[in-house]
């Protein structure tokens, strides 16, 4: 099931850099959900609405990720919420189909 979340209305910053997400075994892991293969890598983001502001990390399937800085605007295309359980502790996933940089001084453009 894919929970798209509305992201209109949503600016992001970058709260660190893009990290390799590893395997148990230390093992870059590789997008087999999406179908590309590509490597998957996971970024922090802060996400600021008009009444709140929240943490969260997104997972991304990409070759090769931006070089990002905190603070920066980044634009985030189809951002995906996927809850799970663990030891009947509800938790909470995000995935994006990307997210890139927005130059400075420019609003960031609205995902399609």
């Amino acid at each position: 099931m894919d929970l798209i979340i509305d992201t209109s209305g949503t600016e992001f910053q970058i709260g660190g850099p893009f990290e390799p997400r590893l395997d148990k075994d230390r093992v870059h892991r590789r997008d087999k959900q999406g179908g590309t293969n590509l490597p998957l890598y996971a970024v922090k983001l802060v996400a600021w609405t008009e009444d709140d502001t929240e943490t969260i990390l997104v997972t991304v399937a990409i070759a090769d990720p931006p070089k990002v800085t905190r603070g920066q605007s980044v634009r985030v295309d189809r951002l995906q919420a996927m809850p799970w359980v663990q030891n009947g502790n509800v938790r909470v996933a995000f995935r994006a189909n990307s997210v890139v940089p927005v130059a400075a001084g420019k609003p960031a453009p609205t995902p399609n």
